[in-house]
């Protein structure tokens, strides 16, 4: 389905939904072309926010979605895919890659035409089973809902985050 000015806020929905769904089932299937096919030229990663790890263009993307694919990465839509009246859509996103598995938020904007045009994927240490896939930083099992690290952690006590700040 491809969004024209005409489209309906439901038609829209209905297409965020269905790209995010297609973008997860690229990813599993470790195929790079299909995840490209879904972004504007001219858009912009950023995997996880904060990390200073901008990467723009489709060449850009196409080198990042390359690497990927070649890793046993499995992504699964684990929850409702929310969508805005601002060409946004959101879902929480499991990425399976190999001992490890990251609770992600992902935050989708599209273009007018229904592309891609920046994909912000939200995680952190606190959102990672098993060792960090990109360090091998195990931080243990953190609950958002204690102030302390759960049975498992070896993390120095340094490093570890507090719910007082």
């Amino acid at each position: 389905m491809t969004l024209s000015t005409s489209s309906t806020q439901q038609e829209k929905n209905a297409h965020y939904r269905q790209m995010i769904s297609v973008y997860t089932r690229a990813i599993t299937a470790h195929d790079p072309d299909a995840a490209l096919a879904l972004y504007a030229e001219d858009a912009v990663l950023e995997d996880p926010i904060g990390s200073g790890s901008v990467i723009a263009g489709i060449d850009a993307l196409r080198d990042f979605y390359t690497r990927v694919c070649n890793r046993d990465v499995k992504l699964s839509v684990e929850g409702h895919i929310s969508c805005s009246k601002a060409n946004v859509a959101c879902a929480p996103v499991r990425v399976d890659v190999e001992s490890s598995s990251i609770h992600a938020i992902s935050v989708v904007h599209f273009d007018d035409q229904g592309l891609i045009v920046r994909y912000d994927a939200h995680w952190g240490p606190g959102d990672i089973e098993g060792p960090d896939p990109s360090t091998g930083t195990d931080y243990g099992t953190f609950n958002p809902y204690d102030d302390h690290w759960n049975p498992g952690d070896r993390t120095d006590a340094a490093t570890r985050p507090t719910m007082r700040g």
